[in-house]
């Protein structure tokens, strides 16, 4: 594994993860969003698979982006958005966790 590239890797999931309770998307977004964090997500922390773990990160991304750009005047969203379910929230230290157990050493 190359510590640089899961470094980078990790450091954006967690970015992700740390702004998720203050996302918007629907619920079928939401219900998207848990099935990447407890397949794809996880399964790529199992394996140290950075690029693996990217890509998750950009789809749960492209899920939950789609609210965060106010409106145009008169516009509704196709779908209301709602904050992410307790499901999706719980999760959240579990990765949290798991990442921190397998991070690479510090650099020095």
């Amino acid at each position: 594994m190359n510590n640089e590239a899961w470094s980078r890797a990790t450091e954006g999931l967690l970015a992700l993860l740390e702004l998720m309770p203050d996302m918007e998307a629907s619920g079928q977004e939401w219900a998207q969003v848990e099935r990447i964090l407890t397949a794809a997500v996880e399964s790529a922390i199992d394996r140290r698979d950075a690029p693996a773990l990217i890509a998750a990160v950009r789809d749960v991304t492209d899920l939950t982006g789609e609210y965060h750009s106010p409106a145009r005047i008169g516009e509704q969203p196709p779908r209301p958005p709602q904050p992410p379910p307790p499901t999706v929230l719980e999760r959240i230290p579990r990765i949290v966790e798991k990442v921190g157990r397998i991070a690479p050493p510090p650099h020095g």
